[in-house]
């Protein structure tokens, strides 16, 4: 590889060898006896003020990533909170509200614990504690959660609760395909009910919004599977895989969906969609296949 001395003295100062190091590994060489362990030569012409334009993308790429998510999960806290809170502002202490296989009591424990370390923090916490004993509604606890809790706590939910939510969201179950057999349906309908495509997704969102905030490597991680295969026949969720997207490409998909509902007339994908044409595409030796991108993606609906 080629160092270009003064800048690279300067990113190895302010960066860190370790960081940049996992922008660098995938410029290395190609090892013809196993492709999951390349060699320890770089591919020829590879420079590092190309290793540095790799990490630069990456990390305008989680801007843009952490603003998406940002409004979704302020939609998410105030959704949990009005439809639990129909129920009984005190609906998430009662087991009788969620699934039977949830653990509650691990979950309750954890907002517990949130409840604690916002004491002295945050006046609205030291007020309900003031005047209320410290028994917070649900609208008001979903404020101090973390948004690992509150994906936790939509896949405690009933069923019935998971499909309102996913509604709400636009995420619903799609038309059923004609030429599926009865009980082909059936199975799908049962599995759509049973583990709602917005329950993986919501896992898949909270690990990489933890990614964005601890400013760690996104591009090419390999992410929690998240289910396709419901999702592929609801528009703006063309050229998913078949299965479960582990890549960052479907993640952009679920952000770009939501937004539709949470920020109407946002240009979020459009950023995106110039952000990778304009930044990633001009890197040697890279596609953006290893995002997960499929060919043509330019052209679907959800980012034109």
């Amino acid at each position: 590889m080629v160092c270009e001395d003064a800048e690279t003295t300067q990113w190895l100062t302010a960066v860190g060898y370790y960081r940049l190091s996992g922008y660098w590994y995938p410029f290395r060489e190609t090892n013809p006896a196993d492709r999951q362990r390349p060699l320890d030569t770089f591919s020829t012409g590879t420079s590092f003020t190309e290793v540095a334009r790799l990490y630069e993308f990456d990390r305008h790429l989680k801007s843009k990533v952490h603003s998406g998510v940002e409004r979704i999960e302020v939609a998410m806290r105030s959704q949990l909170g009005h439809l639990l809170g129909e129920i009984d502002p005190m609906a998430h202490e009662n087991p009788a509200n969620f699934r039977p296989g949830f653990d509650h009591s691990g979950w309750l424990k954890t907002a517990r614990g949130r409840i604690a370390r916002s004491r002295g923090r945050d006046a609205f916490v030291d007020h309900h504690f003031t005047k209320y004993g410290g028994h917070l509604p649900i609208w008001v606890l979903t404020d101090i959660l973390d948004f690992a809790d509150l994906s936790k706590l939509f896949a405690g939910m009933r069923s019935a609760d998971q499909q309102e939510l996913s509604g709400w969201f636009a995420i619903t179950p799609p038309p059923p395909d004609p030429r599926a057999s009865a009980a082909s349906q059936r199975r799908q309908r049962r599995k759509w009910r049973q583990h709602p495509a917005l329950e993986s997704w919501l896992l898949q969102l909270s690990v990489v919004r933890n990614i964005c905030a601890h400013h760690s490597r996104l591009w090419n991680r390999q992410l929690p599977p998240a289910t396709t295969a419901a999702l592929r026949a609801v528009p703006g969720f063309d050229g998913l895989p078949k299965d479960q997207s582990e890549r960052i490409f479907g993640t952009l998909c679920m952000i770009g969906v939501l937004l539709r509902t949470t920020s109407p007339g946002s240009t979020w994908t459009h950023q995106v969609k110039e952000l990778v044409t304009t930044s990633f595409d001009q890197l040697d030796n890279h596609t953006t296949a290893e995002m997960g991108f499929p060919p043509g993606w330019e052209t679907l609906p959800l980012w034109t």
